[in-house]
This record gives structure tokens, C-alpha cells and sequence, in this order.
């Protein structure tokens, strides 16, 4: 682990399509990994922030980091999509790898309402669940499915998405029951799902340039207006969030649909919610960690030289979790609020 500082600015700015969200992936991570660094930039309009530090570290028990997100242990687990692993990192940076017991591709991760850690297993046709103590148990929905985004619905059951059959599925914990729900259109390759404040549960299909919403009841509806939607995720203004995966754009959808679109610095990777009025997100082309405000306003690190960032999640007060697949590191960082 080491300690090192960074300095951040503030501005202003009000996958190949018919790949898969993981196959992406992989063509991003032929990058070459080089020692961390951190460059400074001047700051913008003489504006100063000061010094921000952050801490990392290196993943030693696996590679492609992809998803992280919190326990209800207060711990952070995340998936290493190229190593059938799962692992667990402590506030103090002391991380421990939990190997999946199929040779998975393990994607997004969620807070169950069972106070495990729910994740998609890629094309094993199969989701997981870990415990707090790291036993892995396997649920298989279908014999061919890729299992990628997955949520807590509001009705307390597990919600996910299955890019083989352009489906989002329904798991009942209750009952272990799985009901699948075909998307209206063929070959949209649902990516990226989370629960909206309306009680639905929202997905992305960027292969068809579309965004789906689905009741607890399984009706779908798709909409456009989003240019290649990628990543989803409820803001703290009850909205939904939407990052663009092929132009520098996130959009605000509200539940009504009326969506409006933002300007960013860089292309948007995974977008998150933040720790206070924002949303976190992470741009993989400029390896920078940065934040939108539910009015739009854009908050940007400097670059943390060949991270490649792809998962973040909000800690504690202002700390932002990000993990970096050029590095094969965790990073630990105190964004401004």
C-alpha cells in the first residue's frame, strides 16, 4: 500500500454495439499495464482544491477487476471478471479472493436483501451469492445465459439481466422460483439494471440504443433518447442516471421520462450513486475518477496514469472506491463533496 495525492478540478459542463458488455471489456484491457503514476494538472479559472490523497492498493489473486460494491458488513467486494473470483477488501485495504465454484466471469455485484453479496456469473448460465464469511452458493436460471447486471428489486427479490436471451430475470428468494421476462426486442443484449424510485427495476440495452424499464410484474417497455446506454443507476434525486458508452454524455431520465442529457469530460464507464447530491462514474479513455451533481455540474480528477477505471462505489463520508484494470489495483480515494 502506499499514500500519494492528487489534485482535482472542477468543471462546468452542464463497445462495439452489438458486443457484449463483457467482451468490451476484454478489447479495453489490451491496454498495457504500466507501474501507477499520478500526473498534476493546473487547475481551471485559478481554482484550488488542494491536494486530495488517495491510497492503493494491488490485486495479487486475480485479474479484471470489474464491479465493486459495499456489504452490509461495511466491507467492499468486488469481481474479477477474468478469475472466477470474488474478493473482499476491508476500509484498511486487506483484501481476500473467493474463487467462484464454476469457471465464471463474475460481473455486477449487489447488496442482497438477505445481507449477501448477489452477482451475475457471466456465461454460466448461473448467479451467486456470497456470504459475509465468503461461501459462495450457485443458482442456475438456464443452460446457455449470460447473467451480467443484476439489483435488489423493491419487491425484495433478485432482479438481473441475460444477454444471450435478451431477457431480465426474476429470482425469488422466498421460493427459489427464477421467472424470465423476454426484452420486446431481439438481440438487445441487457447490460447494466437497478431499482428506480418508482418501484420498477431500469436496465440498459446498448446494443439497440435503447433503455428498458420492467414492473415487479415483468411488463417491459423500452425507450430511446439515450445515445448507446450503458451503465444505470439510481440518483439521489429519485432520478435515473445513464452513462453513454460511445460519446463524453450522461443522461438524467426522470420517472416520467423526461431526459435530459449532460456533457462530460470524457466517455462515462460505470456510474454509481455518490455520498451526497451526486452520482460517481468513471472514465475509462482519460483514467479519471469524477462526479455529477443532480444538476449536472461535473467534478473530475486528475488523470491516475493507466488505471483504466471501471467499477466505483461511494464509502464512507466522502471516500470513492474505484478499480483500476490497467493497474490491477483497488484505489481509495476522498472525493470532494
Amino acid at each position: 500500500m502506499r499514500q500519494q495525492s492528487a489534485t482535482l478540478k472542477t468543471l462546468s459542463y452542464t463497445n462495439d454495439p452489438a458486443a457484449t458488455l463483457l467482451v468490451s471489456l476484454r478489447r479495453k484491457l489490451s491496454l498495457t499495464i504500466t507501474t501507477l503514476a499520478v500526473a498534476t494538472v493546473a487547475l481551471s479559472a485559478g481554482e484550488a482544491l488542494g491536494q486530495t490523497p488517495f491510497r492503493t492498493f494491488p490485486i495479487r489473486g486475480g485479474t479484471q477487476p470489474f464491479a465493486i460494491a459495499e456489504g452490509a458488513d461495511g466491507n467492499f467486494w468486488f469481481t474479477l471478471a477474468n478469475s472466477s473470483e470474488v474478493a473482499r477488501i476491508t476500509p484498511r485495504g486487506k483484501i481476500r479472493y473467493f474463487r467462484t465454484p464454476s469457471l465464471s466471469n463474475p460481473a455486477f455485484i449487489t447488496l442482497g436483501p438477505d445481507g449477501n453479496m448477489w452477482f451475475g456469473e457471466g456465461s454460466t448460465g448461473k448467479i451467486a451469492f456470497i456470504t459475509p464469511e465468503g461461501l459462495i452458493t450457485e443458482r442456475q436460471f438456464s443452460f446457455f445465459g449470460v447473467s451480467v447486471g443484476i439489483t435488489t428489486g423493491a419487491d425484495g427479490n433478485i432482479w438481473f439481466t441475460d444477454q444471450t436471451d435478451h431477457a431480465v430475470w426474476r429470482y425469488e428468494l422466498a421460493s427459489g422460483v427464477f421467472t424470465r421476462f423476454k426484452t420486446p426486442t431481439s438481440n438487445s443484449y441487457p447490460g447494466d439494471i437497478t431499482t428506480g424510485s418508482d418501484g420498477n427495476m431500469w436496465f440498459t440495452e446498448q446494443a439497440v440504443g435503447k433503455f428498458g424499464r420492467i414492473t415487479p410484474s415483468g411488463v417491459i417497455t423500452e425507450f430511446t433518447g439515450v445515445d448507446s446506454p450503458s451503465s444505470i443507476a439510481l440518483g439521489p434525486d429519485g432520478n435515473i442516471w445513464i452513462s453513454s458508452a460511445f460519446i463524453p454524455q450522461i443522461a438524467r431520465v426522470t420517472p416520467a421520462l423526461g431526459i435530459t442529457l449532460f456533457s462530460t469530460p470524457a466517455m462515462p464507464a460505470i456510474i454509481r450513486p455518490g455520498n451526497n447530491n451526486n452520482l460517481l462514474f468513471t472514465e475509462f479513455s482519460a483514467n479519471k475518477l469524477a462526479s455529477i451533481t443532480t444538476d449536472g455540474v461535473v467534478t473530475e480528477s486528475d488523470e491516475f496514469v493507466s488505471s483504466a477505471p471501471e467499477g466505483v462505489a461511494a464509502g464512507k463520508g466522502s471516500q470513492a472506491w474505484m478499480l483500476g484494470t490497467g493497474t490491477n489495483r483497488v484505489y481509495q480515494a476522498l472525493f470532494p463533496e
